[in-house]
Order: structure tokens, then C-alpha cells, then sequence
């Protein structure tokens, strides 16, 4: 089925169900041979719409559905405005941020491999509180009704008060969290009420709905190697969809965790989908970009490419942007898969890119921050860091806020005029 034909149909039911958010996967690599579906209505509960938070960028990404695409404007040239420098002792060096930042209500997230989670002011980059975890964090949290949540690679997930720090519970799953949180408002089927759950994916091969506000877990989904990816959500069906290192595409019902739909990719998956309309859209290890129709599980197009993708899409009204090992970040007719335009960078990128109406902004292993015309993938701008970007940057405010492999956390804002 052409995806030229399935679009009119889903982009209304969608347009109400994307921000669920009050108030990341840092690129994943890395997946291993792992060991070794019912069909669920669409029509089960709905997700109750709400408005979007401000220009927050409360979780991975920005929105639910992992679009990378900011709600404000950021035109090049860039200054840096702030630097924060987490606390080291003395003699010992500050290790690299693998996690990518998240933004809500004037503050920075982000989880450190040195066991430390911090919040920061975005206007000034002064630290508010810092949290102490069990273990590395090297993925994104997200921030929903006053709580901030995110995983850590000794297998332990938190909820802390968004303002405080204060620790609201904890849970432990079986394996290592690399992957950040998703979450949506769902009506349970047999007391008809809503909550808010939390979706998170592990090592322990599982993919886990918790609710937010006791982190009691409603069920979990097991597949067939580590789920490494922040899921996406897709709100009007509800379905939350993830590649997984078992090579298949997900797509759950968000309320029960029940398969609706599994899609063979034939390849690792350690980064998150892109949804617009009702298409994923995921670029894999095999080399491939698929768009995949939510609803049916078909595939859509796929292009083949011969790359290895860490970092995950991007996808806007009429492109797919997507950044590779290739050192290419590459933009794809939406409808078509058709390569579009090319901006070739110096080295790989890693991590994924944030897309403003005036620019494509996007860290590279050759510790430079690029601004890319969204049209035609000229360069308008980079500045080099002097440190390589292996996260991803998030926008709020007008301020950009990216993490270096230097440990630092840079918040940049646009450079004053002549």
C-alpha cells in the first residue's frame, strides 16, 4: 500500500493525541546475541489529549513520538552562555556524558556516568540539586506531573521530585537500563480510570509500563534479546513502538503490553523510531531507513544504505533526517524514501539531531556543533566544542543545551547581533 494514500487518513486522528507531557536515548550501541500476537483493537481506550507544555523538551527527542522537531525558533550563529562543571574530587578526571539532557519548567536533566543525576538552571547553568543513583546513567529521563524519571546501568529506575531531587520511588528490573522513559496516559480497561504510565525498555529483554505515580508495574512485554531504544508512542491507537536487538519492531497496545503487530528489520535496533501520521520511522544496523505503517505493520518503503545507524531520526512534515556513521547526515523524502540531500560532516555522527525551522542542529565525533539548512543541507554554521558530542541536544527557551564528552554540560543561545 502506497504511504502517499495512508497519510490523509491518520494525520487527523493524531494531530489532538501528541503532548501528554505536564512538564532519550542517548545514542545506544553496542547490542548482543540475545537467547533465543493476538491481535489487540485500536479502538480500546483513548489518551487524553492536553496542551503542550510551553517550549519544554521534557523528554527524549522532545514529544512522544520521538520527532526531534522543536516547537521555537534558533537561528545560527551561536554563543556559549553557560558551562557547568559537575563536582569531580580531587585527582580523579570527570567522565564523559553519554546521556543526552532534558528540559522542563527552566531546568536541565541529565544523568552522569559518575553516578550522579543533576538538575540545572537553563538560565544561568547553576546546579539546583543533585541526585546520588546506584549506577552510571548514560540515557535521557523524562519529566511528566512534577516528577523526573530515568534509568541506570545497574538495572535500578527512579522517580524524583522534579523541583527537589527528592527520591519518590525506585524499581529494580533484571538488567541494565540504557534506554530513557516514554510516557502516556492510558485508561485502564477494567476500572476505566487514567493514569499515568512510564514505558521503559532493559536488558533483562523486556519492555516495562509502570505507573508514575507509585512505579507498581502494570506488565511487561518480553522479546527476544535487550530493548535498548526509548520507545515511541503512538497516542491515537495507543500503541508504543521500539526496535529491539532481537531484529523485530515492536508495536504493543499501551494499555494490556499485548503484540499487535511485529515487524522483521533482521537487524540490531538500539535507537529510537521517528512517528509522524501514524509511520514509523527507524533507520537500523543492517543499513536499511524503513518507514513502517503503525496500524497494519506494513512496511511502507525502505531504502537501503549499507550504514550503521546509532543515532535516531528525525522527521518532520516532509523529511526524514537521519544521522550516520557514515559521517553523512542524510535527509529522505518522508513518502517516498528517496534521498533528498546530503551534508557530509568530518566524522560520525553519533548522535541525533534537533530540527528548528531555521536550522538542523546536531553534534559530531569531531567535537563540532552543526547548523544545517533544513532545504538543502548546506552548512550555515559550526562551532567547534573541542570535545566530541556523543548525546543529543535539546532546545527550550531559546537556549540549545548539549553535553559533551569533556563532562561539561554547554548551554548556548543565539549570538548577539553587530
Amino acid at each position: 500500500m502506497s504511504l502517499l494514500r495512508l497519510l490523509p487518513g491518520i494525520l487527523s486522528r493524531n494531530a489532538v493525541a501528541l503532548f501528554l507531557l505536564v512538564g532519550g536515548t542517548a545514542p545506544l550501541i553496542g547490542c548482543a546475541p540475545g537467547n533465543g500476537e493476538p491481535e489487540e483493537s485500536p479502538t480500546q481506550t483513548e489518551a487524553e489529549p492536553a496542551e503542550p507544555p510551553g517550549h519544554d523538551w521534557p523528554l527524549f527527542r522532545g514529544d512522544p513520538e520521538m520527532q526531534g522537531v522543536a516547537r521555537e525558533s534558533l537561528a545560527p550563529p551561536l554563543e556559549i552562555a553557560w558551562t557547568f562543571e559537575p563536582p569531580v574530587e580531587e585527582g580523579r578526571k570527570r567522565p564523559p556524558f553519554k546521556a543526552s539532557p532534558v528540559i522542563a519548567d527552566g531546568r536541565v536533566y541529565v544523568g552522569g556516568q559518575d553516578l550522579k543525576f543533576y538538575c540545572v538552571d537553563l538560565e544561568t547553568g547553576e546546579s539546583l540539586w543533585i541526585f546520588d543513583a546506584e549506577g552510571p546513567v548514560t540515557a535521557p529521563a523524562a519529566v511528566a506531573e512534577g516528577k523526573v524519571f530515568f534509568g541506570d546501568t545497574y538495572g535500578f529506575v527512579y522517580a524524583l521530585n522534579a523541583e527537589t531531587g527528592e527520591e519518590i520511588w525506585r524499581l529494580e528490573a533484571d538488567d541494565k537500563v540504557e534506554g530513557g522513559p516514554n510516557v502516556l496516559e492510558v485508561t485502564d480497561l477494567e476500572s476505566g480510570e487514567k493514569e499515568l504510565r512510564v514505558f521503559f525498555g532493559s536488558h533483562d529483554f523486556n519492555l516495562y509500563s509502570v505507573a508514575a505515580e507509585n512505579g507498581e508495574v502494570r506488565w511487561k512485554h518480553e522479546t527476544d534479546n535487550y530493548v535498548m531504544a526509548t520507545p515511541s508512542i503512538e497516542a491515537g491507537l495507543p500503541g508504543i513502538t521500539f526496535g529491539g536487538c532481537d531484529g523485530i519492531f515492536h508495536i504493543l497496545s499501551a494499555v494490556t503490553g499485548e503484540s499487535i503487530h511485529q515487524v522483521e528489520l533482521g537487524q540490531y535496533v538500539a535507537n529510537s523510531a521517528a512517528i509522524r501520521d501514524g509511520i514509523a520511522y527507524v533507520a537500523h544496523y543492517g543499513g536499511e531507513v524503513v518507514a513502517v505503517q503503525i496500524e497494519t505493520g506494513e512496511i511502507a518503503w525502505k531504502t537501503a544504505t549499507g550504514v550503521e545507524y546509532h543515532g535516531s531520526p528525525a522527521v518532520t512534515e516532509k523529511r526524514v533526517i537521519v544521522p550516520g556513521t557514515d559521517k553523512r547526515l542524510v535527509a529522505y523524502d518522508r513518502v517516498t524514501g528517496e534521498e533528498v540531500w546530503a551534508f557530509q560532516g568530518r566524522r560520525d555522527f553519533e548522535g541525533s539531531p534537533l530540527v528548528t525551522d531555521d536550522a538542523i542542529w546536531i553534534g559530531g565525533m569531531d567535537a563540532r556543533i552543526y547548523a544545517i539548512h533544513p532545504e538543502d543541507g548546506s552548512e550555515l554554521w559550526n562551532f567547534d566544542l573541542g570535545s566530541q558530542v556523543l548525546a543529543s541536544p535539546a532546545l527550550s527557551r531559546g537556549v540549545l543545551v548539549i553535553c559533551g564528552e569533556d563532562g561539561l554540560v554547554y548551554g548556548f543561545r543565539q549570538a548577539a547581533q553587530p
